[in-house]
């Protein structure tokens, strides 16, 4: 039986100069054949592509932080500039924990968190393998409360 309180990692790919519109197609696609409740937290500096996922998911691209709700949106967009270093605290607790269960097939996601260099819970991305997948968990995570 699997545990409730575990989150297991499902989809965690890293995409080199990939397509804004490509990584928007799967998005959907994700949605539509296999999670229609499903959420995306997204990295609120891209505007242009918060927008284009918005405009797909029927959603309106004008938004305000302050009304990002996962009760009336599916598109939740982030700010990594004020909350990044609360993400890392939280990832932190996430596997210290072992609330996080990330099968061994996303080995780049796992060297990224061996990888992982922070001080004062800001991410040295330069020291840090993968870094953008790290930035997706730190993301996909901020859903989850710990207790």
């Amino acid at each position: 039986m699997k545990n409730p309180d575990i989150v297991r990692i499902i989809y965690a790919e890293e995409f080199e100069k990939a397509n804004p519109q490509d990584i928007v197609d799967l998005c959907y696609d994700f949605h539509r054949q296999y999670y229609p409740n499903i959420r995306f937290l997204v990295d609120g500096r891209n505007a242009g592509f918060v927008r284009q996922l918005k405009v797909v998911f029927g959603e309106n691209p004008d938004y305000d932080y302050k009304d990002v709700s996962p009760d009336l949106m599916e598109i939740l967009p982030v700010n990594f500039g004020t909350e990044h270093k609360q993400m890392l605290s939280h990832l932190y607790l996430m596997v210290n924990k072992e609330y996080l269960a990330i099968p061994a097939k996303y080995d780049k996601l796992i060297v990224s968190l061996r990888t992982a260099q922070a001080k004062e819970y800001s991410l040295d991305k330069e020291q840090t393998s993968y870094d953008d997948l790290l930035d997706g968990l730190r993301l996909s995570l901020r859903g989850y409360n710990i207790e």
